[in-house]
Parts: C-alpha cells; sequence; structure tokens
C-alpha cells in the first residue's frame, strides 16, 4: 500500500475517532448537567445550570479537548526544556509532577469552557466538572467490567 493511502485511511481514522470521541463525551457532559441539576434541587431551581443541547454539548467538548490538547503541548514544553539538573533526575520529577498538574489544569480548562458557553458561573461549572468524572468514571467502570467479564468467559473457555 502507498505511503499516501496509509495517510489518508489514517486521517479518516482520526476524524471518526474525535467524532465518536466528542459524542460520547458529549452525551456523558449532558448526564453530567442533569447529575448536578438533581443534587441542586432540580433544573428549575436557582442554582441550576442549563443543560445543552447535544450539538452544543458536542461543540463545548470539542472546544475543551482542543484548549486542553494546546495547554498539555505546552506543559509537555516546558517539562521537557533544558535545566541545569540531570537529565535523569528531572525526568523522574516530571513522571510525578506532570499528570498531576495536567489533571488539575484539565479541570480547570475544563469549567472555564463551561462557564463561557453555558450561562453559569465558574463555580457551578467547576461542580458540573466534578459530575462529569463521576459520570465518566461510571462509564468506564462499566466498559472495564464488561471487557473483564468477555475476557474472563473467553480464557474459561479456552
Amino acid at each position: 500500500m502507498p505511503e499516501g493511502a496509509v495517510l489518508g485511511v489514517l486521517l479518516c481514522a482520526l476524524v471518526i475517532g474525535v467524532a465518536v470521541e466528542t459524542l460520547i463525551e458529549a452525551v456523558c457532559l449532558r448526564a453530567a448537567v442533569a447529575l448536578y441539576n438533581k443534587l441542586a434541587g432540580g433544573a428549575s431551581s436557582p442554582g441550576s445550570v442549563p443543560e445543552p443541547a447535544l450539538g452544543k454539548a458536542m461543540w463545548i467538548t470539542f472546544a475543551r479537548v482542543l484548549a486542553q490538547f494546546v495547554v498539555g503541548a505546552l506543559l509537555i514544553g516546558i517539562g521537557t526544556g533544558a535545566g541545569p539538573t540531570a537529565a535523569g533526575a528531572r525526568e523522574q520529577g516530571v513522571d510525578v509532577v506532570a499528570p498531576l498538574l495536567s489533571f488539575s489544569v484539565s479541570l480547570l480548562i475544563m469549567a472555564g469552557v463551561l462557564a463561557e458557553r453555558l450561562p453559569t458561573t465558574f463555580g457551578r461549572a467547576i461542580l458540573v466538572t466534578f459530575c462529569y468524572v463521576l459520570v465518566a468514571l461510571l462509564v468506564v467502570g462499566v466498559l472495564v467490567g464488561i471487557a473483564v467479564l468477555v475476557f474472563g468467559v473467553a480464557l474459561k473457555g479456552a
């Protein structure tokens, strides 16, 4: 297969993957807003956040992923920059600090995007972000459980 064809297939797969990821995250975002509203006293309470339509939720998640990509690239650039310390010591420090910093910054980015795109305050956006993390962990847990069951059945039969 020529290199151009391989590159074309990879680009198509990337576009399809981004679209599917955006759709799944948009559904999780809508579920997180619904969970937050349920905890805040209902959708009609004064502390509620308006639930975005699916298309708007997709744009919000796409903007969040794009912003996290840019900030993540900047963090990697800063973390691998030349410094006076030895390379081995610097790599061990980055291995511990970078994921924690990246996770914290990604939560702040999501809250900022939610506060900007939804008519809500930054504090409520942070709470919606925490609800989003809970929903995402639940979805991942269910998927891991299904995978464990499928592989367990497959290995038991082999």
